[in-house]
């Protein structure tokens, strides 16, 4: 998990405030998964329970990884990482 968070710290280094805003719109976006995706789920034989457990998870990290920044949509160009 260690290494995870050490990739999460290079992600973060190339955090721009448009990708910042990328960053949400994907998390809202997985939120729930689409009507597409359980369709392609099921499709390749993934349960709803699973597609469900994966998107939560993702949801949740891109949350947290979002978290991590210090963002000010005033201030157009001000990323940083919080303590």
């Amino acid at each position: 998990m260690r290494q995870l968070w050490l990739h999460w710290s290079d992600v973060l280094s190339e955090l721009t405030p448009k990708r910042y805003r990328a960053l949400e719109l994907i998390a809202d976006f997985i939120r729930e998964p689409s009507r597409e995706l359980r369709l392609n789920a099921i499709v390749c034989d993934v349960s709803d329970e699973d597609l469900r457990w994966v998107t939560d998870r993702l949801h949740h990290y891109i949350l947290k990884l979002l978290e991590e920044v210090e963002y000010d949509p005033s201030e157009d160009d001000a990323l940083g990482l919080t303590d």
